[in-house]
């Protein structure tokens, strides 16, 4: 009998153990150029990414509810942009060579307004 409740406990521990695992795996985000992204942004939509390139634009604000937030467009080298979101105010400055790590979305939807080809990032890691 007690070998039988061992092996029941067993059993659903390991069920249990297969049902949280998944949430815990850590995937890692798609490298993209900012050229593959906006040639396909179907492919990149909701997904995350990481992405290189330039920072032109760049604007420190605070929400009407005064939370601070960076927005910029990440540029490659032929002048191509993606819009770039994060909250918080970032060390970045325009013309600073960076990679971004977030959530492409090719539509966004915040209140009334709509944005589109946008990363939400996540990380942002300066280059040399």
């Amino acid at each position: 009998m007690k070998k039988n409740r061992w092996l029941i406990s067993l059993i659903l521990g390991l069920a249990a153990f297969s049902l949280v695992t998944p949430t815990f795996a850590s995937t890692s985000p798609q490298e993209a150029t900012v050229k593959e992204i906006l040639d396909n942004p179907d492919s990149y939509d909701q997904r995350e990414v990481k992405v290189a390139g330039k920072a032109v634009n760049l604007k420190l604000k605070v929400s009407k509810k005064g939370n601070a937030y960076t927005t910029f467009s990440l540029m490659d080298k032929d002048y191509k942009t993606l819009k770039v979101f994060m909250w918080g105010h970032q060390d970045v400055r325009d013309g600073d060579r960076i990679e971004v790590t977030g959530t492409f979305r090719k539509v966004k939807y915040v209140g009334r307004y709509k944005f589109y080809n946008e990363i939400e990032a996540e990380r942002i890691e300066k280059l040399k």
